[in-house]
């Protein structure tokens, strides 16, 4: 009776073990939880450099060697072009670009309002053939 006892009671204790497929998904588990941790490390990093516009830069492109106020140029380029900005005029205000921040050579963050909303958005910009300067909204920020 005692030998019976003991080897059901060794059964017992192995079966309350994990089997391996549970030990890998708790594997999978906590290797996906530290990825989600890092990337949102690296979100907040980012988040830090665009909110203290530590990734502007003043590489202009060729393009601009000529221009004395490439910002500006932009800015006025942009204002003839009010359908890029996302977001509507409210209370019979005109929406328009108010600022320009270069991120490098194909990019830039315009910053646009009508006295009552505000945004900021990300562009790419090229030089068409025509010399003209051609944009497309990536995104919004704000």
């Amino acid at each position: 009776m005692k030998q019976v006892l003991f080897i059901l009671g060794l059964v017992f204790l192995f079966s309350c073990g994990r089997s391996s497929e549970e030990t890998e998904a708790a594997q999978t588990i906590d290797s996906l939880e530290n990825e989600i941790e890092e990337l949102k490390r690296a979100n907040d990093t980012l988040s830090d450099h665009v909110m203290k516009r530590a990734y502007v830069t003043r590489n202009y492109p060729p393009y601009f060697d000529s221009i004395t106020n490439p910002e500006e140029h932009i800015l006025e380029n942009l204002q003839g072009k009010p359908s890029l900005i996302p977001k509507d005029a409210v209370l019979g205000g005109t929406m328009r670009f108010t600022a320009v921040d270069f991120i490098n050579d194909d990019l830039l963050i315009a910053s646009y309002e009508d006295g009552h909303v505000m945004g900021k958005a990300i562009y790419t910009y090229r030089v068409n053939r025509n010399g003209e300067l051609e944009f497309e909204r990536l995104t919004t920020i704000k």
